[in-house]
């Protein structure tokens, strides 16, 4: 289904009370405001600035980046932004008024505003699934003689049931025969079947022996009585009872790790040898016992590779491998919700996956226990929690009739991304140019949407605006399972206004089914951005003749609004002011090319010259303090750039002659100091 959106922007006034419960659902961090209180004492600045343009500027990030959190296969934001979508609405709309008063009227609520963090899973793992390892069930035979074949053959049953009944891991069993028997070739195996060296009397049977054994790290032989058996299938079964018998070692039973085994069985005292830990792990890496533990243990496991929306169809992709299976049964593929209600099911034919009849080449079911099934996608589904079963089973209408279930974990068909690929100041236009992308899930039958302008440090709607989607063929690509990923695109031109500069604005995106952009709604929270930028220099700051001349240039975001600009002269040694001049613009072309995204770059540049006076002259530190204010008489609510101060204090002289000329002394000469002023 294709959403049809409005082809015109439309500006509607906010309503406040239902905006603000939106707050309560995004509890994420954001970077706290640095920018610093206006400061309105204009009489007598209270603080000193040294800095100069370079270091007192902070450089525009016209990007507002959001934490990327998709799934591996999903390439990274930056991949996305890279194909930005310029296309802006002609002519730019301006905040709502009331709005823009509401917030001048309101303090600020918060320093770190919320914002919205991608969310994007389509895979899923078992929940009741059995099984351990991955790689094929079949030992390393190379290299064996026939009579080693045959004694593994003869051990084989019984090490794959002592782990069904007593939970003794195979791979240990088999290694502890071969290295206590060897091969079967001891005479106490050979003759007795005794194949684990186990002391005492198997039905009132047993042969005495000498043995060696390890105490205190010294060798010694000795005679000890040792159980016999009729066949080597006792010994295995009665090596399995004999480890659960005895309680110190119950901690290595229904492992399936084997290192975890041997390191255990020799910790709990089954043999006296240091190395015997060692000697266990080596035989059974060379000959690849572990294939037995993959035979015995109850397969029953898999994986959701894809559980997503692709178009109208949601796309269900993974496999089942299981050892309660045959031929005759069906394979079903259930969807319940996330209270566990059935919402749909279907019986899906096998497709093969090699990788997994590697991984489970003994389970009965594996290779073809591949499915990949599509279906419509409809609102049933959308922004719930889907969790898949796959059921093998007798019966036709895929009721529990012999087979297995596999639960897998839920996977949330509410996802949600955006990014913004531009939200910059147009220096030339005073707007400020705004354009991304939000793909979810949940915007299904919501065919309006809304760019919303929020004060975050306020809290307060300063406009909406219905926008048209735009193609963005690149968000298909990173996000193929998200509802409507290729017409996620927006851009908007907005008018820039004194309430967006200082405070932290953030932009939502919002698809709702409700024209006026309330009703059942899906917002994405953009990280806010504050349009504070604050630059300047002077290309001249110098005594010319009787003045203070004065030529530079200082554009802020923050000047929007202010229209009187002026240049104040202050004692920073005295810390106070000495006097002000109001000055006017001037076009500053190569301001605007080195800064496009400040506000009022193209126009700021201005020269005045100020009549010297003492106080300018007489030792102390001066510095300029340029302001753009509101006020016609240079107070009111400013915005002030502090050059770096300077020192007027040349003293300068020569004698061009100083010799007695008859009955005089002649001198001739000069002397120029700029605290000669007054």
């Amino acid at each position: 289904m294709t959403n049809h959106k409005q082809s015109k922007v439309k500006i509607v006034l906010p309503v406040l009370f239902t905006f603000g419960a939106s707050l309560l659902f995004f509890q994420a961090d954001a970077q706290a405001d640095s920018s610093q209180p206006t400061n309105t004492n204009a009489q007598v600045v209270a603080a000193t600035d040294a800095n100069t343009q370079n270091n007192n500027y902070q450089s525009l990030n016209v990007s507002t980046t959001q934490e990327n959190t998709v799934s591996a296969q999903a390439t990274t934001q930056s991949a996305v932004a890279a194909n930005t979508n310029t296309n802006v609405s002609d002519g730019a709309v301006e905040l709502n008024t009331s709005a823009v008063q509401a917030a001048a009227n309101k303090p600020v609520v918060s320093t770190t505003p919320s914002y919205s963090t991608n969310q994007y899973n389509v895979s899923a793992e078992p929940v009741n699934g059995s099984a351990s390892g991955n790689g094929s069930a079949s030992l390393n035979t190379a290299g064996l003689t026939a009579s080693q074949k045959a004694f593994l053959d003869s051990i084989h049953d019984g090490a794959i049931s002592t782990w069904k009944q007593y939970g003794v891991l195979p791979s240990l069993t088999a290694a502890q025969a071969i290295i206590e028997s060897g091969w079967g070739q001891s005479s106490l195996a050979f003759q007795y079947h005794n194949l684990f060296g186990i002391k005492g009397s198997y039905n009132g049977h047993s042969v005495t022996l000498p043995t060696r054994e390890v105490y205190g790290g010294h060798s010694v032989i000795i005679n000890d009585a040792f159980r016999a058996y009729d066949n080597n299938s006792q010994s295995v079964q009665d090596h399995g009872y004999f480890l659960v018998a005895n309680s110190r070692y119950h901690n290595l039973l229904w492992k399936t790790n084997y290192r975890d085994v041997t390191y255990l069985i020799r910790a709990d005292g089954y043999a006296t040898d240091p190395s015997y830990t060692t000697t266990l792990n080596s035989v059974i890496e060379r000959y690849g016992l572990t294939a037995w533990d993959q035979e015995a243990f109850d397969v029953n496991t898999g994986h959701i590779d894809d559980l997503s929306i692709r178009g109208n169809q949601l796309h269900i992709s993974g496999w089942h491998a299981a050892n309660s299976y045959n031929s005759n049964m069906h394979h079903f593929i259930i969807l319940l919700d996330g209270n566990g209600h059935e919402l749909y099911r279907t019986e899906v034919a096998g497709v093969y996956r090699q990788d997994v009849q590697n991984a489970y080449s003994n389970a009965d079911i594996s290779g073809w226990g591949g499915f990949d099934i599509s279906i419509p996608y409809t609102s049933n589904f959308a922004g719930k929690d889907i969790q898949v079963v796959s059921r093998y089973t007798y019966n036709t209408n895929g009721e529990i009739n012999g087979g297995k279930d596999l639960f897998f974990t839920p996977v949330s068909l509410n996802a949600s991304a955006g990014f913004l690929d531009n939200m910059s100041l147009d220096a030339k236009t005073g707007n400020i140019n705004i354009s991304g992308w939000h793909v979810a899930d949940a915007s299904l039958g919501k065919n309006y949407h809304y760019i919303i302008v929020y004060d975050g440090s306020k809290k307060v709607e300063l406009g909406r605006y219905l926008v048209n989607s735009l193609t963005r063929n690149d968000v298909a690509n990173v996000y193929p399972g998200v509802y409507n990923a290729a017409d996620s695109g927006f851009s908007l031109s907005l008018k820039f206004d004194s309430a967006l500069a200082g405070d932290q604005i953030q932009l939502i995106s919002r698809y709702t089914d409700d024209p006026a952009g309330n009703g059942n709604f899906t917002d994405y929270w953009f990280a806010p951005k504050t349009f504070n930028d604050n630059a300047a220099f002077l290309d001249n700051f110098a005594i010319a003749g009787n003045s203070l001349h004065v030529k530079g240039w200082h554009a802020a975001d923050q000047s929007v609004g202010k229209k009187y600009h002026y240049v104040v002269v202050y004692d920073a040694t005295k810390k106070q002011e000495i006097t002000r001049q109001q000055v006017s613009n001037s076009s500053r072309s190569d301001v605007e090319r080195a800064y496009p995204n400040i506000y009022g770059s193209g126009n700021s540049g201005f020269v005045v010259d100020i009549p010297l006076t003492a106080a300018m002259t007489n030792g102390d530190q001066i510095q300029l303090i340029s302001r753009y204010t509101d006020d016609p008489a240079g107070n009111g609510n400013f915005t002030d750039y502090w050059f770096a101060p300077k020192t007027f204090n040349d003293n300068a002289a020569f004698l061009d002659d100083f010799a007695i000329a008859g009955n005089s002394l002649h001198v001739k000469g000069w002397h120029a100091a700029d605290q000669s002023v007054g």
